[in-house]
């Protein structure tokens, strides 16, 4: 078993997915055969959407598709002005499947593929469920026809953007082994990006039903471009800062004072430690920087006076922390960089409950990679050291994190 590799994935599967959609969409065309135009109109906008990405606060990015999508209940309406279910549900079925051929010619992996143009119609589709009967609902309660659709659309978002997020999560724990909770606080982060681009749909969808097609288009293009530039901005502004801490991180091993690469294999096993553990996305995205910095305060060996009065790895740590706390926003690296070296229990404690797990994460995976690269250890052997410091120096929740993921990549 240890030297065969898994058969490839049969596309038998994929074929069978897509004739399924195709059917469906067939079928819901059928049943609304006077909104044949309008629906491949729809799903030709749908469909080419789903193409521009907008990169969202956690890394993620979320497509235009979302807009498109908010919009089409609140276009396709029957002759009584009631939500057309039928000719919506085909525009979100045709431009998933076109989406997802789109994604098959481009290279990406049929089966991921499959999964984001299925959760997004799923979506969608209960979206414009909850938009077609709970404003009715509503106004037949005496509510203003607008403010009821208003509040149907707020509820239909709400609920729309939580099921993306909880599958989105579910599919990503599934091929990722990452914990939920860390998954489901990272999509969370997504919640301004989702709504700038609901937004946008509604406001379209509802411009719509009062001025003509193209007034509405330059209605919603002028916010949505100022919109679109500022998450563009911020996404850009966020890879300088990592590419400035990563050139700092960097001394160090230039200047032959720390093995070469060894903050960006430390900062990415402990980005992977920390997620697997359950951390906010906060404060992985502090252990990505602090591991990455851990050892910048080496780079005060190159002082004979220091070499001569002698120093600790509590030294380095503590000198390392004074060089990043120069700048104020890096106050929480310079924090965990502080206390990397410190055991997460002493003897006659329990733990050490003000030690940050940032910190012990990066302590381990220092150390892990000390021990396979400086040292020469094989990856047993590293272990082996890490789980006979477990009883002061390494917590063992983050001994056995580490172990895991390092067996997973082997």
């Amino acid at each position: 078993m240890g030297g065969t590799e898994p058969a490839p994935r049969s596309r038998l599967m994929d074929v069978m997915w897509a004739m399924a959609a195709a059917a469906l969409f067939v079928l819901l065309l059928i049943e609304a055969p006077g909104e044949l135009a309008g629906i491949l109109v729809a799903v030709a906008a749908l469909a080419g959407a789903s193409q521009i990405m907008v990169p969202a606060t956690s890394g993620n990015r979320l497509s235009l598709g979302f807009a498109v999508a908010a919009a089409v209940p609140l276009v396709m309406r029957t002759p009584g002005g009631a939500i057309d279910l039928v000719a919506s549900g085909a525009v979100f079925v045709g431009g998933a499947l076109v989406s997802w051929a789109i994604a098959v010619l481009r290279g990406e992996e049929a089966v991921i593929s499959l999964a984001i143009a299925l959760r997004r119609a799923v979506g969608a589709g209960v979206y414009a469920a909850i938009l077609r009967y709970v404003a009715p609902t509503l106004g037949g309660w005496g509510l203003d026809p607008d403010a009821a659709e208003l509040i149907g659309f707020t509820l239909g978002s709400v609920i729309w953007f939580l099921l993306e997020m909880f599958l989105w999560a579910f599919v990503t724990f599934g091929r990722r082994r990452i914990s939920r909770r860390y998954l489901w606080l990272l999509a969370v982060k997504d919640w301004m990006v989702a709504l700038s681009l609901l937004a946008t749909g509604a406001l379209f969808g509802f411009a719509y039903a009062r001025v003509d097609l193209w007034a509405a288009v330059v209605v919603v293009a002028v916010p949505y471009a100022f919109a679109h530039l500022a998450f563009h901005r911020y996404q850009d502004a966020r890879t300088t800062y990592w590419q400035t801490i990563r050139a700092l991180s960097r001394i160090p091993e230039v200047a032959g004072l720390s093995p070469d690469g060894h903050g960006d294999r430390t900062s990415a096993m402990a980005v992977e430690v920390g997620q697997r553990l359950g951390l906010s996305p906060d404060e992985v995205e502090d252990i990505r920087f602090a591991a990455m910095m851990h050892d910048i305060g080496r780079v005060t060996l190159n002082e004979p006076n220091v070499i001569k009065m002698g120093f600790t790895e509590e030294d380095i740590a503590r000198w390392g922390a004074e060089i990043i706390a120069e700048s104020p926003y890096l106050d929480r690296i310079a924090h965990l960089v502080r206390q990397q070296h410190h055991p997460y229990r002493r003897p006659g404690e329990f733990k050490d409950l003000e030690l940050p797990m940032a910190s012990k994460v990066i302590k381990a995976t220092s150390a892990y990679d000390h021990a396979t690269t400086e040292l020469g250890f094989s990856h047993l052997e590293a272990l082996e050291v890490l789980h006979r410091g477990a009883a002061y120096d390494y917590d063992p929740d983050v001994v056995e994190a580490l172990r895991e993921i390092a067996d997973a990549n082997l």
